[in-house]
């Protein structure tokens, strides 16, 4: 059986991506051991290395990629593998275009832990300013205010994306999504609630930690670790940046200032979160306090640094998994629902948003979890029982299509 993986932006320096490729791969093995896997990623040759599959261009994201390459990957193949991430409210037209294509080429389809915000990414959703607003705004105001032209436009265009991921979750041979929260997003877009609909977990979940031994860090990093104390990890996204840096600078330096503190500003994305976070460490009265991670990591390292804080903090839903898999008190700026999503089952809330950040807040369960790491232990477990569990049942249905096919 032939296996394309796609769907996401896998190679393109995205340590939570990386992790959730890991994971498939490992799932799918699982679910098929003798199955050829294909990887549509944009860093094949060190994915090949490390997870031993092929690797093919990065259909769908931009650099250049053609339809004829494309369809010619398709017809090689007898399924095609959605693999995770936030795709159906983040970019759903390049993931449902793949699929679609899957789809009429009479490829079984399969997504796996895929996620949907409460919100669709406004850069697909909303009317950007340009001509067509301008005038849209202009027809509004001939009105004297009794239609907004512009909100039409816009309540029309998410009716659509809605009405395509319904369609296409509707013909898909198998669907798990991400979390509860998400199922609930694609029934309200119309999706069918069927057998082949069901809520899984994050695939990252499964990560294991690479061995202290075989991770090599930077000294100033190594230095850091063994500084006595309590470590802070904290990590925010370029992607979506804290408006309020300069609160943001005080909160780091206030988090230092207080008893024995290191902290430990880790990347999710070792280029734009690096050069992000470089910024804000330059920014600090007490430099010497922190460090910046530096350098490119497999997302199992970045694991096993993630278990040795004593809290984490952070605006990227991956940082937040990895320190829960080893059950280290997490605290989540959101940045999308998916980041609620995730903190809900353990009895958390987002510190604010990345937009409107509650330094106060954030100060104050930071200190919080400090003293409470056996309690946050405790419900911790809890929690991964029950994503482990969902896991193995969505494996199962997983295993049993493959089954069916003859895999």
């Amino acid at each position: 059986m032939r296996i394309l993986i796609g769907g996401v932006p896998f190679g393109r320096d995205n340590v939570g991506d990386e992790a959730i490729l890991a994971c498939q791969v490992g799932i799918l093995r699982e679910a098929c051991p003798g199955a050829e896997l294909t990887v549509s990623t944009d860093d094949g040759e060190r994915t090949a290395t490390k997870l031993g599959v092929r690797t093919v261009e990065l259909f769908g994201f931009a650099p250049p990629w053609t339809k004829a390459r494309l369809e010619e990957e398709l017809a090689r193949h007898d399924l095609f593998y959605w693999g995770g991430a936030t795709g159906l409210s983040d970019y759903p037209h390049i993931p449902l275009s793949i699929l679609d294509a899957a789809i009429q080429r009479g490829l079984r389809t399969v997504l796996f832990g895929v996620g949907m915000n409460d919100e669709l990414n406004p850069v697909h959703a909303r009317l950007l300013p340009g001509k067509r607003r301008t005038l849209l705004r202009a027809m509004s105001k001939l009105t004297l205010g009794r239609r907004d032209w512009v909100a039409a436009w816009e309540q029309r265009r998410e009716q659509r994306i809605r009405a395509s991921i319904a369609r296409l979750l509707n013909s898909v041979d198998l669907a798990v999504l991400r979390d509860p929260e998400s199922y609930t997003q694609v029934i309200l877009s119309g999706a069918r609630p069927r057998p082949h609909l069901l809520v899984g977990a994050d695939p990252a979940v499964l990560l294991p930690s690479a061995p202290w031994k075989d991770t090599l860090w930077p000294v100033q990093v190594l230095d850091a670790l063994h500084r006595s104390g309590r470590r802070i990890g904290f990590c925010i996204s370029a992607q979506r940046e804290v408006a309020d840096t300069a609160g943001l600078v005080r909160l780091l330096d206030r988090l230092v200032e207080a008893g024995e503190r290191t902290l430990f500003l880790i990347p999710m994305n070792p280029v734009t979160d690096a050069e992000l976070m470089a910024g804000l460490h330059a920014r600090m009265r007490h430099k010497a306090r922190a460090v910046v991670v530096s350098g490119r990591y497999e997302p199992e390292e970045i694991q096993a640094l993630a278990a040795k804080m004593d809290v984490v903090v952070s605006s990227r839903l991956h940082l937040l998994i990895l320190a829960a898999n080893n059950h280290v008190p997490i605290v989540g700026i959101s940045r999308g629902s998916k980041v609620d999503y995730f903190l809900k089952p353990y009895g958390l809330t987002a510190a604010g948003t990345v937009e409107a950040c509650d330094f106060t807040a954030l100060a104050a369960e930071i200190e919080r979890l400090l003293d409470g790491r056996a309690a946050f232990e405790e419900q911790s477990r809890r929690v991964r029982h029950e994503l482990l569990g969902r896991l193995d049942l969505t494996r199962a249905a997983l295993g049993g299509l493959m089954k069916e096919m003859g895999g």
